[in-house]
């Protein structure tokens, strides 16, 4: 609803408008203009109780809400609902897609004393922010698009701040700002606006955010010691989301180091005292990864076994069981990297990229301890169930094909 345009006056600038352009509405008329509003957003509250959602299953209900919302909007543009119709409907389609941008934007111009004016300029900022995230994140390529997705959002934060100097948005959008930097790998500028937002929201459950990220960026330009102080205070304030990533940032920084040991028993914190977060699952692998580095092969596969068994769809499992293969081969154990290969390839749930190379490696092993026919048979097996390229052009799996098969052949005999 708008803040500072009550009934009254949108009759009269109603009445005046009709007027002009030579109308003959009475005043029944726009009593019951504003009456049958009423009456159409009623309706929308009551069909909204328990509020849906974009992702709610009921995909006949989300329907009927958003089509009662669009009729308030639509049929009662200069109703005192329209703008909240408008924000309701644009809150309940996709993330991110044109039309919501569209709508969010409509609000802000159309009806810029509206109490929903600062959401939807923010809400466009966040859709941007996140388009800039998927693009630099899922594809290092599409960095420079990210990259403008970024600069968008950053001109759109700071309208908030300018716009809206009272919204209780402006704190997020400052902390976003500096977001927006740290996503385009900027992170001399990030910390500079991190620094002083180490004033500006102290008072602020943000603070917490602001200094982890601080460390974050440390991290990155590898002043360890730096950010395992900012890592340290985020731990001392019991925050409940940051906390374990930081003690797991932490130990990050002493594996970046090369100093294993410490970073095991960094991890082994953040096991005992999260046990039940991402961050303790994460720990797991790389305990195992540490023990590698030192050379404890026996540890190693022992911990990744484990923490395969315990967290198989952890994003870290692929890997971890092609590593033991890897650690076998280290061993000159080949059987027991032929089997770790084995449960990678079979595993289809595992990504193609890494199955692909796990069936490779076990057919290259079997050629490298002269077992042809097996090796001719894995590599057969690789063409039959594996028949696009690695991704990685360079990949030695892109080598092989039926040419290659018959040239292995021809030599045995």
């Amino acid at each position: 609803m708008k803040k500072f345009i009550v009934i009254e006056v949108a009759v009269i600038i109603a009445l005046v408008i009709s007027f002009l352009v030579g109308k003959s509405l009475n005043g029944d008329d726009f009593i019951n203009y504003y009456r049958n509003a009423d009456r159409a957003w009623q309706e929308a509250e009551k069909a909204d109780i328990p509020p849906v959602t974009f992702d709610d299953p009921d995909r006949k209900r989300l329907q009927q809400v958003r089509a009662l919302y669009r009729e308030v909007f639509d049929k009662y543009p200069n109703s005192d609902w329209a703008d909240d119709a408008l924000y309701q409907y644009a809150s309940r389609i996709s993330r991110s897609q044109e039309e919501q941008f569209t709508l969010f934007r409509r609000i802000v111009s159309s009806y810029p004393d509206s109490q929903w004016s600062d959401d939807s300029l923010y809400g466009i900022a966040v859709a941007y922010y996140r388009l800039g995230a998927e693009a630099s994140e899922n594809n290092p390529e599409l960095q420079d698009t990210g990259d403008t997705y970024y600069d968008r959002a950053f001109a759109l934060f700071d309208q908030v701040v300018r716009d809206y100097p009272g919204s209780v948005l402006v704190d997020q959008s400052l902390f976003n700002r500096a977001m927006c930097y740290y996503g385009k790998k900027m992170l001399g500028p990030a910390l500079e606006q991190f620094s002083v937002l180490t004033n500006d929201l102290a008072d602020t459950l943000m603070i917490h955010e602001v200094i982890y990220y601080i460390g974050m960026i440390y991290v990155e330009q590898r002043k360890y010691e730096k950010a395992r102080i900012e890592f340290r205070n985020v731990i001392d304030s019991g925050h409940k989301e940051l906390s374990p990533l930081a003690q797991f940032g932490i130990a990050q920084t002493y594996f970046a180091e090369a100093n294993y040991e410490k970073a095991i028993d960094g991890y082994k914190k953040v096991i005992d005292n999260y046990r039940t977060t991402e961050s303790a699952e994460d720990a797991q692998f790389y305990i195992g990864w540490s023990y590698q580095r030192l050379a404890k092969y026996d540890e190693a596969i022992l911990q990744l076994e484990e923490a395969i068994e315990l967290f198989p769809y952890n994003e870290n499992a692929p890997n971890s069981q092609f590593f033991i293969g890897q650690i076998y081969y280290a061993k000159k154990d080949y059987q027991g990297a032929i089997e770790a290969y084995r449960k990678v390839a079979d595993n289809t749930t595992f990504d193609y990229n890494t199955r692909r190379s796990a069936q490779y490696w076990i057919a290259r092993l079997l050629e490298e301890n002269n077992d042809i026919d097996g090796a001719v048979g894995a590599y057969q097996q690789l063409l039959r169930n594996f028949p696009e390229l690695h991704q990685t052009p360079s990949h030695p799996s892109n080598n092989v094909n039926e040419n290659y098969i018959q040239k292995l052949r021809s030599e045995q005999l």
